[in-house]
């Protein structure tokens, strides 16, 4: 296998046991979960939580990752902040429960240019290091277009400041575009030595504007992308963020997948 391909199971459905029977039939080995039941996963109790995974298990699918929302709050933002720390040593403990080495985390809401916010934002990011550390569970921040971190340009910036083994990437190629940045090749040379975990989706600029693609649809040079990463030991995970015309989330994975399927083939 030269690839791990993973799909987030709410871009498919709220419905958990659906979008892993959906993820069963595509073809995918790993699910990726972030909310279920119309909850994040950090948010579902402990019996909720075991059953997740045993509904994981009867398919015959593996768990990526966990995604929880810690800091997609605001720099300043000070009960936020104390808040998403709590969420954090629960995605970690939720985490370390599946034997999973790192979990995601985010860069705060954006405000202006990293530049001017890097000190602050290494500032609170000291807690989560040292939880992450105690705990010996990688923070994997992706870059998000509508945080502080936002392509990969920002991402090396941010990676040659903090200086932290216990600081890796979920690199977004997707979100690098929007962030107005090449992902491919460009963003990708900066950071290829510290990624960890994948997000695919594609866009293009239509209209002035940025629209989701299904993959292989786009502006992003996803064979030069893929080909780069083939036979890395990481997870590929689906995030199609595309709707179809109908506004059909499962049809328009299904599309984004066979996209994806075409690319690697």
């Amino acid at each position: 296998m030269n690839w791990h391909i993973g799909i987030i199971s709410d871009e498919i459905s709220q419905d958990f046991e659906h979008a892993i029977k959906v993820i069963k039939e595509l073809g995918a080995e790993y699910v990726e979960v972030r909310n279920l039941w119309n909850k994040n996963v950090t948010q579902l109790s402990d019996s909720e939580f075991s059953e997740m995974v045993s509904i994981v298990n009867r398919y015959g699918l593996r768990i990526s990752n966990l995604d929880s929302f810690v800091f997609k709050t605001y720099l300043n933002d000070e009960k936020g902040y104390n808040q998403h720390l709590r969420t954090l040593r629960r995605v970690i403990e939720l985490t370390k429960k599946l034997d999973i080495n790192f979990t995601r985390i985010f860069t705060f809401w954006y405000e202006g240019e990293l530049k001017y916010y890097i000190n602050k934002i290494m500032d609170r990011f000291y807690n989560a290091i040292e939880i992450a550390e105690s705990e010996g569970v990688i923070l994997a921040v992706e870059n998000e277009h509508s945080c502080m971190v936002g392509n990969a340009k920002d991402l090396r910036f941010f990676l040659d400041n903090i200086k932290t083994k216990w600081i890796k990437v979920l690199w977004d190629p997707g979100n690098a575009f929007v962030a107005r940045e090449t992902p491919y090749p460009y963003g990708y040379e900066l950071i290829k030595d510290e990624i960890i975990h994948v997000h695919i989706k594609d866009a293009m600029v239509r209209d002035g504007n940025f629209v989701w693609m299904p993959i292989g649809k786009g502006m992003i040079d996803y064979k030069g992308q893929l080909s780069a990463i083939k036979n890395k030991p990481y997870v590929i995970s689906l995030e199609t963020h595309y709707r179809n015309s109908n506004n059909d989330a499962e049809e328009s994975t299904k599309e984004s997948f066979a996209g994806l399927m075409k690319i690697l083939n």
